[in-house]
């Protein structure tokens, strides 16, 4: 690697290295990270570490490219600590983007453009340097095409049922049904939805979120020790549901999906808030004779959020966030 290299390769990680600092500050004040595209709000969700321990970390990695490009110069030393960070940073960022690409089929901008620069940074150490990044960034790609991460596939080996996606659980006094609410934190119709579940009196509700993010401001909730918010999405994706709120209601013989604020809200009033006896639902709305699985939506779309569904292989789950419509 020549001095002019290496005076490159300096500033590139200082530039990089501010890009991250100045997303950690964003994420202090906002409590958010600066993205250009909704991608990564998406993968924000589904890390176990925190978005500001992911930017810390790449923070000191940017800053150990730099000292050890201005300070490890001489070139009888036996690891070339410069060349070896940069590899490690591309066989980190193909995990990142061979992860987004095959597995959730949404893209982050602003994990690209870190990407990009670590990719450019090892362009200009040399071809040596791709002699050795290529074929690694290759393995890590093709270690994940080969796989299926496909959660229907995973939740059916391990015998996941619907209470495996329930968050929480509203006991009423003698339940005559149990229905499953599907809902995101993020979706002005699902938190509607939610206000009149406060109160009932025949009927067992569970919440089966789609994210991670909940913080449910209901009474007498029972809440599980753990859930599988992925199942939750699989579930509606099989059907091809593509917005919420959506009502699961147990049938005798099968199963009915109510959709939309309107609708549920109207169900649940007629069917959870007056005794047993008095309950008069029109056949239009709830049938419970029928059999299978039955999806019933009123008239035009109405109190929904669109749930984006990126395409994807057969198989593979649809990654989504909500838009209220």
């Amino acid at each position: 690697m020549t001095g002019k290299q290496n005076r490159i390769i300096q500033w590139a990680s200082l530039l990089a290295g501010g890009i991250i600092a100045l997303q950690i500050v964003i994420i202090f004040l906002k409590g958010e990270a600066f993205c250009l595209n909704e991608g990564c709000r998406i993968v924000e969700k589904l890390t176990i570490i925190p978005p500001l321990y992911i930017n810390f970390s790449g923070l000191l990695f940017f800053v150990a490219l730099f000292f050890s490009c201005r300070w490890f110069t001489k070139k009888d030393r036996m690891l070339d600590l410069p060349r070896f960070l940069l590899l490690l940073g591309l066989m980190v960022e193909g995990v990142l983007v061979s992860y987004q690409f095959f597995v959730i089929q949404t893209f982050c901008s602003y994990c690209f453009i870190i990407f990009f620069v670590i990719v450019a940074l090892n362009i200009l150490s040399g071809w040596r340097q791709l002699l050795m990044g290529v074929p690694l960034f290759c393995a890590v790609a093709a270690s994940f095409a080969v796989l299926n991460f496909s959660p229907a596939s995973l939740l059916a080996l391990r015998s996941e049922t619907l209470a495996s996606g329930t968050y929480a659980v509203k006991k009423c006094t003698a339940p005559a049904r149990q229905l499953y609410f599907f809902f995101s934190s993020d979706c002005p119709h699902c938190k509607n939805v939610l206000t009149v579940l406060e109160n009932c009196n025949n009927c067992e509700f569970h919440f089966n979120p789609i994210d991670k993010d909940q913080a449910l401001a209901l009474p007498d909730l029972t809440y599980s020790p753990s859930y599988i918010p992925s199942l939750n999405r699989v579930v509606l994706s099989m059907l091809s549901i593509d917005t919420i709120p959506v009502l699961l209601v147990q049938n005798p013989d099968g199963l009915t999906f109510i959709k939309g604020e309107k609708s549920i809200i109207g169900f649940v009033r007629q069917a959870c808030f007056l005794p047993e006896q008095d309950i008069s639902v029109e056949p239009n709305l709830f049938d419970p004779q029928q059999k299978g699985i039955n999806l019933f939506e009123e008239g035009e779309a109405e109190g929904e959020c669109i749930i984006e569904v990126e395409e994807c292989p057969e198989g593979a789950e649809s990654m989504q966030s909500t838009i209220p419509r």
